[in-house]
């Protein structure tokens, strides 16, 4: 979905049409699921939190503006931010940053043998090259929207997903 088809169905849920909630539910949940599964390591957690982002974000709907970026994005700052609350609550460190299993991109997958391998490879990487990756890979964010989720400037987003790879491609060569 682009993101003019995001906003435009965003406007009509604001105007009452839960047909379009509905619509963005079934494209964003995926991607949105996949990263709270990731990010939690359980699935019954990333069921609670993908809940309470739903619930959060048509809470706050209104609050919502368009501002070049998706709403899908606005998602994922929900979520990232609800884990974190997660994390805070239950006195738990970030772990699922450790030891994370990542989508790559199939050029990459193929080379790969096993999931040990990507494992070893992600562990050696930092909370932040994590993070980026799977915003940019299992959540689907551009760079745009990867800078609003992490509150950052699009040349850093690009910058450190930059290094994450090149990163992740010397790891891999070893």
């Amino acid at each position: 979905m682009t993101i003019n088809e995001e906003l435009a169905l965003v406007r009509s849920v604001k105007n009452g049409d839960k047909d379009s909630l509905s619509l963005l539910w079934e494209d964003i949940n995926p991607k949105l699921y996949g990263y709270l599964v990731n990010v939690l390591r359980d699935k019954n957690n990333a069921d609670d939190i993908l809940q309470e982002t739903w619930m959060r974000a048509i809470e706050n709907i209104e609050k919502f503006r368009d501002r070049g970026v998706r709403f899908s994005a606005w998602l994922f700052a929900i979520a990232r931010n609800e884990c974190k609350q997660y994390w805070r609550k239950n006195n738990k460190l970030n772990v699922g940053l450790d030891g994370m299993e990542l989508d790559v991109p199939v050029k990459v997958a193929e080379m790969l043998e096993n999931n040990v391998l990507v494992d070893e490879i992600l562990k050696n990487l930092s909370a932040d090259e994590q993070e980026i990756l799977r915003l940019r890979f299992i959540g689907q964010l551009d760079f745009k929207e990867i800078a609003k989720v992490l509150e950052i400037s699009i040349i850093s987003s690009r910058v450190r997903l930059h290094r994450a790879l090149k990163k992740a491609r010397t790891l891999i060569k070893l």
